[in-house]
């Protein structure tokens, strides 16, 4: 309600434009509701993360033993935000490094919360836009990360973003994708209400992304080189799917 009710007007051309016109309620000056983040009123930007961790947060338990299994000692966490699945690799496994990959004004909320709890020499930051030219991710992951992230971004980006991630890996490093895939829910209800989600990436996120099918994203990481190697669903009360690639040799 805080969020999308006043943007919700303006539904129909986001949807002709492929922008999130809604998104001037907060201001012009914003392509995407992630750059907005850091300056929004404080009572939208509580409700934003606390809908943004809501869903993912209660899938970690389980997510944390498949993502551990192989003992990574370096995982990139690419979308990061404001370091909470950092700090919890970091509690679960005393040994992992992190680096929290995300746009400037979630890093610097990141490394706050990951001082404050104690790890500021196991978690580290690289400030930049994913989709950006500029912006290079640097080599040495054993993992990467992306929870919630990859439905930021139309099919086409993710194939890019997955693209950079490639040229960075080797082939033995592990890509974990967490997703709440609308085609794998245990509810019918759920699907439904994950469609419906789709509409908030359209007028207000960034207008052109949506909540995947299974197929549809494992298809657009795999045009970047990658081959699925895994796949985990229904985990968490809120079904969320666990998808491990690496890269093509």
């Amino acid at each position: 309600n805080d969020i999308c009710y006043k943007g919700a007007f303006d539904l129909m051309d986001s949807i002709k434009n492929g922008k999130p016109e809604g998104l001037k309620v907060f201001g012009d000056k914003w392509t995407t509701v992630y750059e907005a983040l850091s300056t929004l009123p404080e009572r939208e930007k509580k409700s934003w993360f606390e809908f943004d961790h809501f869903y993912s947060d209660v899938a970690f338990p389980e997510a944390l033993p498949i993502v551990y299994k192989n003992h990574p000692k370096h995982l990139f966490d690419i979308g990061g935000n404001t370091g909470k699945w950092a700090i919890t690799s970091c509690r679960y496994d005393k040994d992992v490094k992190v680096s929290i990959v995300d746009l400037p004004g979630q890093t610097a909320v990141a490394e706050k919360n990951a001082k404050d709890a104690g790890f500021a020499d196991r978690i580290n930051f690289v400030s930049g836009n994913v989709l950006d030219e500029t912006t290079k991710l640097p080599a040495g992951a054993d993992a990467v990360w992306m929870s919630q992230f990859l439905d930021c971004f139309s099919l086409h980006q993710i194939t890019k973003i997955l693209t950079k991630i490639y040229n960075s890996v080797d082939e033995n490093c592990d890509v974990y994708v967490m997703e709440p895939l609308w085609d794998m829910q245990k509810y019918e209800g759920a699907s439904y209400s994950l469609q419906a989600t789709s509409l908030y990436f359209t007028c207000i996120a960034n207008g052109n992304s949506k909540m995947y099918r299974y197929g549809e994203l494992v298809e657009a990481i795999e045009k970047a080189g990658f081959h699925l190697v895994t796949a985990h669903h229904n985990l968490g009360s809120n079904a969320y799917s666990i998808l491990n690639f690496r890269k093509n040799k």
